[in-house]
């Protein structure tokens, strides 16, 4: 428990006092329910990144029989938008001044539309290719900016300030997130397989009706359950505000948070590309699309199984080592795929990879928080939602990077939309294609994760310069109190002066055992 302070008034009729209240707890531990509630929150990126990373590319294909060229062009457009759209909600959710908090208001108001958007995206239209691609786009573009007005991430360096803590928070975040993300791919793969040889396209918009759903009713829960620790008066009461522009300027001149996001775009650009051509590689390699089913569900559910392991491995032997760890367990099962043609290896590799998964995400995110407390130090602001809007955007670049890449790698490679389906060429694809198909989600996803521990190897913050951190950021917080708590009471003086009232102020400890913060 930290000290307290009363600033305390004398004047005409008594001496009064307003209390600072208790310095933060650099090792605070949280409670199981705000782990779970936030887990909740984090379901609703969640959803959508899972269902859409191994379904959407396929069903744009494949179902709304667009030609790659277009698949790959919505994905530069979408990913050239986030460019602008997410720093600027990224420093419009830091400036937000409400009375439910900064981050609170934005799950409230984004949710339904972002709900809506993610069911039109899984409806098919009538229209010729081009409509079809500005319908598409639209959809895109609405979910993108949806995604980055939930920003469950940016409440976690506002929740604690452990170290380990945060690692615990951001893999009880994911994991909760996780389990409720696998729930929906595999309800979504059962839909799907419910309408196969039949009009597919309705099963793709009922499960998008279902989830669409779930993705509002999952951020009204969180807004409703959550509560933000953050003082706005406290917060403004000092310095100017940083313009956006200067702001970015600080951002990217933070060296560990250029190394965090560059590890956060590698790690999952990696298993984008995978996500992204798993239905595919099954149908067209392994000969048999609805062994994707098996396949997820193994990868999804041995994720959920290892995340606890992770955890503690994370908090043993430090976040560093533990990317190293699963970062060359992925490399070398990915990069077995290629040469894999029976479903038994594959299997064997999809449990490698499925146990490591969590690795890419939990780390990085863990990370950010300390990066965000040098911020801090160095500019005296809490921008959790900028630095947070970047990390968004790494993700969008990052299923950006994937999706491009593959599409116009299949255009390039001859790939045509199958007759069964769409009326194009014959249902099995050529040798060229086929080998562009076990390169993405072989050795090139492999590479990524080669590159990301070396990022990982450059990050500076180590735990123990993270403690200090921690205890810089505790004394700048409450110096800022103590600012602000003076500047008040002068102002009380001033007002009595005016009023005809003689008075002066002074700092003055309170005694820990002293219940009563106001003296007569």
């Amino acid at each position: 428990m930290g000290r307290k302070f009363n600033f305390v008034e004398r004047g005409i009729g008594g001496t009064y006092a307003a209390t600072a209240g208790p310095a933060e707890d650099i090792h605070e531990k949280l409670p199981l329910s705000t782990k779970m509630t936030l887990g909740v929150g984090e379901s609703v990126q969640a959803i959508y990144t899972v269902v859409c990373g191994f379904f959407l590319n396929a069903y744009l294909l494949e179902v709304a029989c667009l030609d790659p060229k277009y698949v790959g062009a919505i994905q530069l457009i979408q990913g050239s938008f986030d460019a602008f759209n997410d720093p600027l909600i990224g420093t419009l959710s830091d400036r937000t001044r409400t009375r439910w908090g900064r981050r609170r208001p934005w799950l409230l108001f984004a949710s339904l539309p972002l709900g809506v958007a993610y069911f039109g995206i899984w409806n098919t239209i009538d229209a010729s290719e081009e409509q079809r691609f500005a319908f598409y786009l639209l959809c895109y573009m609405c979910i993108s900016i949806g995604i980055t007005c939930v920003q469950i991430g940016a409440l976690v360096p506002e929740l604690t300030l452990d170290y380990d803590e945060r690692t615990s928070l951001s893999a009880y975040r994911l994991g909760v997130g996780n389990v409720i993300s696998f729930i929906a791919v595999m309800t979504h793969a059962q839909i799907i397989k419910q309408w196969t040889g039949e009009d597919e396209a309705v099963g793709y918009r009922l499960s998008g009706a279902i989830f669409g759903t779930c993705i509002t009713a999952a951020g009204w829960f969180t807004f409703w359950n959550i509560e933000e620790k953050f003082d706005p008066e406290v917060e403004d009461s000092e310095g100017e505000r940083l313009t956006c522009m200067q702001g970015l300027m600080h951002v990217f001149k933070n060296k560990s948070f250029v190394i965090c996001v560059a590890i956060y775009l590698c790690g999952p650009t990696a298993i984008v590309m995978v996500q992204t051509n798993l239905i595919l590689y099954c149908k067209y390699i392994l000969d048999d699309e609805e062994f994707v089913d098996v396949l997820i569900a193994i990868v999804q559910g041995m994720a959920l199984v290892a995340l606890p392991l992770w955890n503690h491995v994370g908090q043993w032997y430090g976040k560093k080592s533990t990317y190293y760890i699963g970062g060359a367990l992925l490399s070398v099962a990915l990069c077995s795929l290629y040469f894999i043609k029976t479903k038994a290896l594959t299997l064997v590799a999809s449990f490698v990879i499925g146990s490591c998964l969590s690795i890419p995400y939990v780390i990085p995110y863990s990370m950010l928080p300390d990066v965000i407390e040098e911020d801090e130090i160095a500019t005296g602001k809490r921008r959790e939602g900028i630095y947070f809007g970047f990390f968004t955007i790494f993700l969008k670049l990052s299923v950006t990077l994937a999706m491009t890449f593959t599409n116009l790698a299949l255009s390039a490679s001859g790939y045509e939309a199958p007759v069964s389906s769409c009326g194009g060429a014959a249902d099995e694809a050529p040798d060229a294609v086929i080998n562009v198909m076990r390169v993405m989600v072989g050795p090139v996803p492999a590479c990524f994760f080669l590159l990301a521990m070396y990022f990982v190897y450059l990050f500076p913050i180590t735990k123990e310069s993270h403690t200090e951190n921690a205890k810089n950021v505790v004394a700048e917080r409450e110096r800022r109190k103590t600012v602000y708590l003076e500047g008040k009471a002068a102002d009380a003086v001033r007002s009595d002066a005016a009023d005809g009232v003689d008075g002066d102020f002074a700092l003055v400890p309170l005694d820990e055992d002293d219940e009563d913060n106001t003296r007569l």
